[in-house]
């Protein structure tokens, strides 16, 4: 009996498929990798191959193993002679070999990210560089980008005479791959243009062409031009070529994945067996009929449809929230409900487009002791551009702190190295006065150079500015401007993270609409009562992998996983497809993607959620609900009945010297009855910084950031402390 009987027929009709050139189209969730391996065991144990011959290539190491021990499990000891890998590691495994015919040693070294910006660093510092948004990691990024598409120096400069710098970087980008060939060093695109280089050589190819003759490419949907080209000539001799992927879930086209190698398959390999793995083991019908309905509507859609043997299942939640707050408050409130029933946290995940967007969730998960852990990122308070305006907010509020003041002393960066540190904070012992009362003072210090004093003196000068606004009772958003603009953080930013700018402003902006929420609630927030606020929501701890928790990610991170009940939150055009959608039709078509990658993480309930109105970019703005829910089938959703939400104004509430305009009376007002007055600001151990808005003998109301809580008086007494 063959092993391929253990496959379902399409399955089995694409494992069976051993000679020529064979295309499979895997939808989400239906088998793909058993297909592989057991397509690997099948050309073994019962076609005689020898595994030798066998070549598998994938993208993540985790992926690379994962393939690996299911082959060995399947046939053993034979399972570990095939090769699986990654791209990267199969370059190396070729290059040891014959890298001398590249004029490298054998023994070369692999140069990653970092080593990469540090030889381009060096490089730097031997021109004269003008342009000081020209940085090492923009360099860099620019220098990988070239080398993958084959551009020499010569030819970049050629292309762009004059123009964006062109001069500065063909010297840096010539200059870069001396050093790394007198270093006998490759980095990562080396090792990928390397290869290909190799079996431009005929010999080599025939070489790696007779002992590679059956080659499997898992994810082809990923792979960018060098990769492509590596591939089409190590099966140029034998044809014997199976591509494994999903072009509905091709959505990494910002790190160069080109959708167009899925989609012209056929044509580069003329007479492919096509097979399409269409059934899903993962989700219910009702979800996959909503992937389906958004996935039509893509022209890079090659005609497959996702269906299951499963059960229909519950339709598909769609709710409208009020607002960000009341969204993460809705998501809890199921979670809750779903607890009760017997549910893991682990079984929940809440998905979104943007990074920034988990600062919400992440608040009321910690507010309500539900655990979480941000998957494949940082969690919003513990990112480092959200610290470091913290730590500038922080030392603001108390120039005391000197823990604050390490962290923001060289950022950015100021040249401030270990041995300056150490004559500022001995001056500050030995005239026993502050560190920071120390730098306004470094005029008088011996030891440092005029350079630095006025770099030092700068710093002094903006923090004195800026702990005046705190004196003078600014606004906490006018604070947070003006430190952005002083100390021209954006630029900063832009210098030293190219590659991940968007991302981090995105974060600020969140930063700064946190502010813009206590503000709209509390006018008169100061910094001091902001900080604490942040320090009660911030606070968590560290999770192990084997604890229960929820998983909160971006969709780009949830690509692979699944989970029984999935969230996916800020579906409203803007947020959901982004703002590019409305004028690129291939990146409305990769949002779309986007999408259908996120409805089949979900296996037995989905919600997708929008808000009627959101902090973006420091206001409330009226949101419209995504696209793309227009797009799934109406009789797969549950909608309940529209609720209409008027989004609260930010100066709705007037400050204390307005109170007489409060719909309350004067008996509530009065301090000799009550324990509070209304229009006092209060702090909660669990909900944070808030408002009385009104009160009688037996409970105060009090407006917190994200909605208005009745409290007990005796509880209130207990735990609100005034502010």
């Amino acid at each position: 009996m063959s092993i391929l009987n253990k496959l379902n027929n399409f399955q089995k009709e694409a494992a069976s498929q051993v000679n020529g050139s064979v295309l499979i189209l895997a939808g989400a969730g239906s088998g793909k990798t058993r297909t592989i391996t057991y397509r690997i065991a099948h050309m073994v144990l019962e076609c005689g191959i020898s595994p030798y011959k066998i070549l598998a290539v994938t993208f993540t190491n985790k992926a690379a193993k994962e393939m690996k021990e299911r082959v060995e499990t399947l046939i053993g000891e034979e399972g570990r002679k095939a090769t699986v890998s990654t791209f990267h590691s199969f370059g190396i495994r070729v290059l040891r070999v014959y890298a001398e015919t590249l004029n490298y040693d054998s023994n070369f070294t692999i140069f990653d990210v970092d080593d990469q910006k540090r030889v381009i660093r060096g490089i730097t510092k031997q021109l004269v560089i003008l342009d000081k948004k020209i940085t090492d990691s923009m360099l860099a990024s620019i220098i990988s980008k070239l080398k993958e598409n084959g551009v020499t120096p010569e030819q970049y400069l050629k292309d762009k005479p004059h123009k964006n710098n062109s001069e500065v970087i063909a010297e840096v980008y010539s200059r870069y791959i001396k050093e790394l060939k007198a270093s006998n060093g490759m980095d990562f695109s080396d090792i990928l243009v390397n290869t290909y280089e190799l079996l431009k050589q005929p010999e080599i190819l025939e070489k790696l062409s007779d002992k590679y003759q059956y080659i499997m490419v898992d994810e082809y949907q990923d792979t960018n031009d060098i990769q492509y080209k590596i591939i089409k000539k190590l099966a140029e001799k034998h044809g014997n070529l199976c591509v494994v992927g999903d072009e509905n879930q091709s959505i990494y086209g910002f790190r160069g994945a080109d959708i167009k190698n899925i989609l012209n398959f056929e044509k580069d390999y003329p007479g492919t067996k096509i097979v399409k793995l269409e059934e899903n083991y993962r989700s219910t019908s009702a979800i996959l009929k909503a992937a389906n309905g958004v996935i039509k509507n893509n022209t890079s859609s090659l005609d497959k449809k996702l269906w299951t043997s499963k059960e229909n299942g519950e339709k598909i939640t769609v709710e409208q929230l009020r607002d960000g707050r009341a969204e993460a408050e809705y998501v809890v409130e199921k979670i809750k409900k779903f607890q009760e029933q017997g549910r893991k946290l682990k079984n929940f995940t809440v998905l979104y487009r943007t990074n920034a967007q988990s600062r919400n969730f992440e608040e009321a998960f910690l507010k309500h002791n539900i655990r979480y852990k941000v998957f494949g990122g940082q969690q919003f308070y513990q990112r480092a551009e959200i610290k470091d305006i913290l730590s500038y907010l922080a030392f603001i509020n108390n120039p005391k702190d000197t823990i604050s003041l390490s962290r923001i002393l060289n950022v950015p960066k100021r040249k401030i190295g270990d041995k300056s540190l150490e004559k500022i904070f001995q001056y500050s012992s030995e005239n026993n006065m502050s560190v920071y009362d120390a730098i306004g003072e470094c005029e008088k210090m011996e030891g440092i150079g005029p350079a630095l004093k006025t770099s030092l003196l700068e710093f002094y000068d903006d923090i004195v500015s800026l702990i005046q606004m705190v004196q003078d009772h600014c606004k906490v958003s006018d604070i947070f401007q003006a430190l952005i603009e002083k100390i021209k953080y954006k630029n900063y930013i832009e210098k030293n993270y190219p590659l991940d700018y968007e991302m981090r402003i995105e974060n600020l902006e969140e930063l700064r609409n946190s502010i813009f929420e206590i503000e709209r609630i509390i006018d008169t927030v100061t910094l001091r009562e902001y900080l604490e606020n942040v320090s009660l929501v911030s606070a968590t701890d560290d999770l192990s992998e084997d604890d229960d928790y929820i998983k909160v990610m971006t969709i780009h991170n949830s690509k692979g996983l699944e989970f029984p009940v999935v969230f996916i939150t800020g579906a409203e055009d803007e947020v959901f497809p982004g703002k590019n959608a409305d004028f690129d039709k291939n990146a409305l078509e990769e949002e779309r993607r986007l999408m259908y990658v996120a409805i089949t993480r979900a296996e037995e309930k989905l919600y997708i959620l929008h808000a009627d109105s959101r902090f973006m970019y420091g206001e409330m703005s009226f949101r419209t609900k995504s696209r793309f829910i227009e797009e799934i089938p109406h009789d797969s959703l549950e909608i309940p009945e529209k609720r209409e939400f008027i989004p609260v104004p930010r100066k709705e509430y007037p400050q204390k010297a307005k109170l007489d305009n409060l719909n309350i009376t004067s008996t509530r007002l009065s301090s000799k009855v009550f324990v509070y007055k209304a229009g006092e600001k209060v702090m909660h151990p669990k909900f944070g910084l808030g408002v009385v808005r009104d009160m009688d003998e037996k409970r105060v109301l009090v407006e917190f950031v994200d909605g208005k809580k009745e409290i007990a008086s005796v509880v209130a007494e207990k735990f609100l402390k005034k502010q």
